[in-house]
């Protein structure tokens, strides 16, 4: 069966998983708390995780899935019976929205949706110009990783969170300017390249380990860098 460039470049998909960015900035601008989407993330999990057992339980049910949805799967998970990537994207985004400070919860995002899109997107198309990483993973695919990771997190914190200041009390937010050490600048360059390495070295699945792992790294860089304050003096 001939395979649509569409299907084959894996559009749809990109398409969704790029637009998840975009839909963390609606629900932020319009006042949505980091807390109140974890119960939507568990809501979502649930039946498309009951819908991946019914599909490896069944055969028919595999054909009929992957006939709905499978633009919207990676090649691998239809044909390898691999778990939808779509649950490793839920499970790793309630992880970090439960345990995470609401700063720390948007970059995860950001770097997820877009720094992890752009890799495979531009490691696909140019990367045969480069040399190889790990596996088939290329060096302007880490590249294209690490720059969008920068980017993405100097748009967090110089463009997004100032838009609504009104919704980041500092019991929320885990980076103050005025009390860190670090700049922005710095910030976002580490966190370009920790998503670098997290989407390289993949933990169970990039979906999964990327918000979590760039989650960790982020709170701990944040955290040894902060200032302690205490009653109007630093300690």
């Amino acid at each position: 069966m001939k395979v649509s460039w569409f299907t084959r470049n894996e559009v749809p998909r990109k398409v969704l998983h790029g637009s998840i960015a975009i839909l963390t900035t609606i629900l932020y601008l319009n006042g949505v708390q980091s807390q109140q989407v974890t119960p939507w993330l568990i809501a979502a999990i649930i039946p498309i995780g009951i819908l991946e057992f019914l599909r490896f339980a069944s055969p028919t049910f595999n054909r009929m899935y992957i006939a709905v949805v499978g633009p919207l799967m990676r090649k691998e998970e239809k044909e390898e019976g691999r778990v939808n990537g779509v649950i490793w994207y839920l499970a790793g985004l309630i992880i970090v929205f439960s345990f995470f400070p609401k700063d720390v919860c948007l970059t995860s995002v950001f770097l997820l949706s877009w720094a992890d899109l752009a890799a495979s997107t531009l490691g696909r198309a140019f990367g045969h110009h480069s040399f190889k990483l790990v596996g088939q993973k290329s060096f302007i695919g880490t590249l294209a990783a690490f720059l969008t990771g920068v980017i993405s997190t100097v748009v967090v914190y110089e463009i997004l969170l100032p838009l609504r200041p009104d919704m980041n009390p500092p019991n929320l937010i885990l980076y103050n300017s005025h009390l860190s050490q670090v700049s922005v600048t710095r910030l976002s360059l580490v966190m370009g390249l920790t998503v670098a390495v997290a989407e390289l070295f993949p933990i169970i699945d990039d979906n999964f380990s990327i918000p979590i792992v760039c989650a960790i790294v982020q709170t701990l860089y944040i955290n040894h860098y902060t200032l302690p304050y205490t009653y109007g003096v630093f300690r």
